[in-house]
């Protein structure tokens, strides 16, 4: 099938109740879900930066103490594209709210039982062990969650306004991590004995308090109209992760190339340029903390708002400037954060969230659930989502402390590498259509939802 297929059912279902209190409905609990997916992998990617090292991997040395705490989470991000791509199969087979559902409960459980683990002093080696399958448990979970929601939201929402729809679920992810991040930098005011025994416990068990809400808000929405309509006339896909390959392989490349750029990004500027300007220059970690707060905060009406101009003007022109700026922006990033100023550091943490991601989130879902086909939206969007969140994001702490230990303690290789995955991403940007105007449903339907 080409490029520019549309997924498209006939029209007999009739959403339940009003559709535009299920719209809101249904914005308010993927956005739910969205917070809890990024809180809980925040606090993991902080914890790995500032505290696991020391914990569970006491016999290593600073740096390899590091690197093996970066390693677990890179095996969390490792885990995504298994529980994404299973959790997407079934959403695509036996509908979104069960799943999504599903996903939740994963994540929230796996997070606050690391909150509970104990340490290597405490169980020795069966301390890190713990934590790897935990992490395996939270990674699974969180790989379906984005992909669910921003499948639940655009089927739930007309095109003149699906980008700025996705966009919320975009702008939660920073609601999850500026939490995360402010609730850390709190817990670091902390006595450092006092913060390593059991102050950084405290955001992880309090995760499951979030859970609770979330799962409130998902269990009163309903199934989505356009997926009723598609199980009504029997056009749900036996296998969908199948049928997504063999027949919409060119989209899902794309989509690959264009989240090989966007998530890396999101983990250099949240996990690994922590570590740098804190451990390599010497940074204040709370200072630091601050100042990517800061630039959390600052991301969400950011993303809001790229969202808008993207249902405006496009999706592709506002990806392409993301991506752009993606390539120029490296080299200038790592100049201010060798400054060492905090407001320079807060900078260029503002700069590097909010013109990459704000420009991605919101057009990059409306992009993406626009190019497959009801049937295989959710399996779709996963593939192109949560296979380069393993291979590319996950490992780029992990591989970014390592190019700078090669380059003698400077981050210019690490640059170079951002650079690379940007040009990656402007590639597949450009060679996607424009899907401004389509439907990802029949004309009755998403008339009915606007």
């Amino acid at each position: 099938m080409g490029m520019t297929e549309l997924g498209t059912e006939r029209s007999t279902a009739v959403p339940h109740g009003s559709a535009g209190q299920q719209r809101r409905r249904v914005i308010k609990a993927s956005a739910a879900g969205t917070v809890i997916e990024w809180y809980d992998f925040t606090l993991y990617g902080l914890a790995a930066a500032l505290v696991f090292g020391p914990l569970y991997f006491p016999g290593a040395g600073s740096l390899a103490g590091t690197m093996a705490a970066f390693g677990t989470f890179a095996v969390g991000l490792g885990a995504r594209p298994i529980g994404g791509l299973v959790f997407a199969h079934f959403g695509d087979r036996l509908g979104r709210k069960p799943m999504l559902l599903m996903t939740l409960l994963v994540m929230g459980a796996s997070t606050t039982l690391i909150g509970a683990l104990p340490t290597a002093d405490s169980i020795g080696i069966w301390a890190p062990i713990l934590l790897i399958v935990l992490r395996l448990f939270q990674g699974a979970g969180a790989g379906a969650e984005f992909a669910g929601a921003i499948t639940m939201v655009t089927e739930s929402t007309d095109s003149s306004r699906r980008a700025l729809s996705s966009a919320y679920p975009g702008a939660a992810i920073y609601v999850g991590t500026g939490g995360a991040t402010m609730i850390f930098a709190l817990l670091t005011l902390m006595p450092d004995d006092l913060f390593l025994s059991w102050g950084w416990r405290i955001p992880f068990l309090a995760s499951a308090v979030i859970v609770l809400v979330a799962g409130y808000l998902r269990l009163k929405v309903n199934e989505t109209a356009v997926f009723e309509e598609a199980a009504q006339h029997g056009e749900v896909d036996r296998a969908p992760l199948v049928e997504a390959v063999r027949n919409h392989w060119r989209q899902i490349l794309c989509g690959l190339a264009l989240f090989s750029f966007v998530i890396p990004w999101a983990y250099v500027m949240q996990v690994f340029a922590l570590s740098f300007v804190t451990k390599t220059l010497g940074v204040d970690s709370t200072q630091a903390l601050i100042g990517l707060i800061v630039a959390e905060f600052c991301a969400i009406p950011v993303i809001i708002g790229f969202g808008r101009l993207a249902d405006k003007i496009g999706r592709k022109p506002v990806l392409l400037s993301g991506a752009v700026f993606g390539i120029v922006f490296p080299f200038p990033m790592f100049m201010m954060l060798d400054t060492r100023s905090p407001w320079m550091v807060g900078l260029a943490l503002i700069l590097g969230i909010c013109l990459v991601q704000g420009t991605t989130s919101g057009p990059g879902g409306a992009l993406l659930s626009e190019l497959f086909p009801t049937k295989i939206r959710w399996s779709g969007i996963a593939i192109s989502r949560e296979i380069p969140a393993a291979v590319v994001g996950g490992t780029i702490p992990l591989v970014a402390t390592a190019l700078v230990a090669v380059a003698g303690g400077t981050p210019w290789l690490v640059a170079s590498y951002l650079m690379g995955l940007s040009v990656v991403g402007l590639i597949g940007i450009a060679l996607l259509p424009e899907t401004l105007g389509r439907s990802v449903g029949s004309r009755q339907t998403v008339e009915a939802a606007s």
